[in-house]
């Protein structure tokens, strides 16, 4: 088993020695000298690496921080998936996700993650926000749902502009009433 040795430095966790950016090095997401919260938890739980903060050995639970948890389950989900993730902190967004067919190193991200809790829902102009932010840097977004039981569910949202033949039922008569009523 890999030993890892990092400290806690905030918002993330710093890798405290050589050997432990080294062994971090052909990880593709993981700064070798920064490593998000979610992304040392996923390294504890594939069994990879034995971790230490401040030469004390952790688990899952003591490296995630407070609303984590949620985070976790998404991103781990999304890795089993054999997608590229990367947890973004103090986003619009919860995550990045690259295509399984893409070179996550030299392409821009394909899809940006909100997660959604049950019961707790989204502002519609939050929601189109996040749907003009998405389509701007022509990425997909992608809601995900997690349920009080935690149960995942991925919606895809977009913006529909109907076309001209679309827009018949749009047009409203004189008298209140739409064609077709």
């Amino acid at each position: 088993m890999k030993i890892l040795r990092v400290k806690d430095a905030g918002g993330f966790y710093a890798v405290e020695d050589e050997a432990s950016r080294l062994l971090l090095s052909d990880k593709r997401f993981i700064n070798p000298d920064e490593i998000d919260p979610i992304e040392l938890a996923y390294l504890i739980y594939m069994g990879d690496f034995k971790v230490y903060i401040n030469g004390k050995p952790v688990s899952i639970i003591d490296v995630l921080r407070s609303g984590d948890l949620e985070k976790f389950m998404v991103y781990l989900d999304l890795r089993n998936r054999g997608l590229y993730v990367k947890p973004v902190r103090d986003g619009k967004v919860d995550m990045l996700v690259w295509d399984k067919k893409k070179n996550a190193l030299s392409s821009n991200p394909q899809y940006v993650v909100k997660i959604l809790d049950e019961g707790r829902g989204i502002r519609t102009t939050e929601l189109l926000e996040l749907t003009d932010y998405a389509e701007k840097n022509r990425m997909k977004l992608v809601l995900a749902l997690l349920s009080s039981e935690g149960t995942l569910t991925y919606y895809r949202a977009f913006t529909i502009e109907p076309g001209q033949r679309d827009a018949g039922w749009l047009k409203v008569r004189g008298d209140g009433e739409s064609k077709g009523s």
